[in-house]
């Protein structure tokens, strides 16, 4: 099994993804929130990258039944049902809801997935259901890390480390890695037993902890606290196995 690497999703190139697994990682916050709206009983998600098709999906849709969720720079749209804090995705507001979801840079690496033979979402709280999909898949990895603006973000490499290091715990020398593999690789290692204090050390964290959003940290370091894993397919986001 090769693993390959895009350390933010403007380098994810969608041709680079055929016949692979894509895991999309964008810990904070919208994998970690898209996966806990599946645990709290969403039906389905719809992602979408522009604010404006957004909002144009939802027109004529009933708000009983449809909820327009996502940010841009870390706060809720106007006129938004949700933000993009997995705390908002409690099973009283989501539970048989399909939700129409944008935000900056998650939306944006799932959006380039779409030629891949599988696409997932992973985020620390759903590490281990990830690599059991991957063993089982067994399809070359291709680690999307939405990155932050187009840039490096330390929690998104972490994660994809973390989930290259477990691969190579089970698969060992069956899992080929280039030198960004190993790199992320080395990273997970590190902070696998201090991953909240890495995120609050990150810009992305930092920032998240300014606009008030410092409680968010601790639910996205969690690690295999959210045993689900969203899959992608058709342009519709769903609980694998659903």
């Amino acid at each position: 099994m090769n693993a390959q690497v895009f350390l933010t999703h403007a380098d994810v190139k969608p041709e680079a993804l055929v016949e692979k697994s894509a895991v999309v990682i964008d810990v904070l916050r919208a994998s970690t929130s898209i996966a806990t709206a599946f645990q709290n009983g969403a039906s389905t998600i719809i992602p979408v990258a522009e604010v404006d098709a957004a909002r144009k999906l939802i027109t004529g849709q009933s708000r009983a039944t449809t909820m327009l969720c996502g940010e841009r720079d870390g706060s809720r749209l106007p006129g938004f049902d949700l933000g993009n804090s997995p705390a908002e995705y409690t099973a009283e507001k989501v539970q048989h809801k399909t939700l129409i979801f944008t935000s900056t840079n998650g939306a944006q690496a799932l959006a380039k997935t779409r030629l891949a033979q599988y696409t997932v979402i992973s985020a620390f709280v759903n590490v281990g259901v990830t690599v059991d999909f991957l063993i089982q898949a067994e399809a070359d990895v291709a680690i999307c890390c939405a990155g932050t603006n187009g840039a490096f973000s330390l929690d998104d490499a972490v994660c994809g480390g973390l989930i290259l290091s477990k691969l190579y715990a089970k698969l060992s020398d069956k899992l080929i890695l280039d030198d960004m593999g190993t790199a992320l690789l080395i990273l997970g290692r590190r902070f696998e037993n201090s991953i909240l204090n890495m995120l609050r050390l990150s810009t992305h964290g930092r920032k998240l902890m300014k606009l008030g959003f410092g409680s968010d940290l601790i639910l996205c370091a969690n690690s295999d606290s959210v045993p689900v894993l969203p899959r992608l397919k058709n342009g519709i986001i769903t609980r694998f196995g659903q």
